[in-house]
């Protein structure tokens, strides 16, 4: 069955859900959730995010900061990260009952309930030739994970309303 090429993308999934908290210039918390996350890099640490090639508060902020969070959404507060997507709410974590906590090298806070969290120091942003997202590299400056979290409480985004949990695992033999 042929996909017509806009789908195409939608096709590589499931995707981990975060929320990307961010802050302004005066300190004003910003949170947002994406699903276009990947590592791109282990030495040194590395991920890229696709955010929506639009002067969005998320890239306005990485943008004049130089530094971003990436929270870990699990089956605990998703509904909540998912909620952070509604426009024109001026706090976003307030109004959907999140809190905030200090995270340890960068001056953006993490999701209080967030069990995996990854400090960022923005590396560059990048804007595809006719790309409709840009790509927001960032260098991993702390990471930590709550050894209560197991791969099945971590919510994946197939598309628009649809998420899942991971489900089984399996351990397949790699040739090196």
């Amino acid at each position: 069955m042929d996909v017509p090429l806009e789908q195409a993308a939608r096709l590589i999934y499931p995707r981990v859900t975060i929320v990307v908290t961010s802050v302004d210039s005066v300190e004003r918390v910003n949170a947002a959730p994406y699903s276009w996350v990947m590592p791109i890099s282990f030495q040194p640490p590395m991920l890229i995010v696709g955010i929506q090639a639009r002067e969005t508060k998320t890239v306005k902020n990485i943008k004049q900061m130089k530094e971003f969070v990436v929270n870990v959404v699990t089956k605990d507060w998703a509904q909540k990260a998912v909620n952070c997507e509604t426009k024109g709410i001026e706090d976003k974590l307030n109004e959907f009952g999140l809190e905030t906590v200090d995270c340890e090298k960068v001056k953006v806070p993490c999701i209080k309930d967030a069990k995996i969290v990854l400090e960022c120091k923005l590396n560059e942003i990048a804007h595809p030739q006719g790309a409709d997202h840009y790509i927001v590299v960032g260098e991993i400056v702390a990471a930590r994970k709550d050894e209560s979290v197991k791969n099945q409480d971590i919510v994946m985004h197939l598309s628009g309303p649809d998420f899942i949990l991971p489900g089984e695992e399996i351990k397949l033999e790699r040739k090196k």
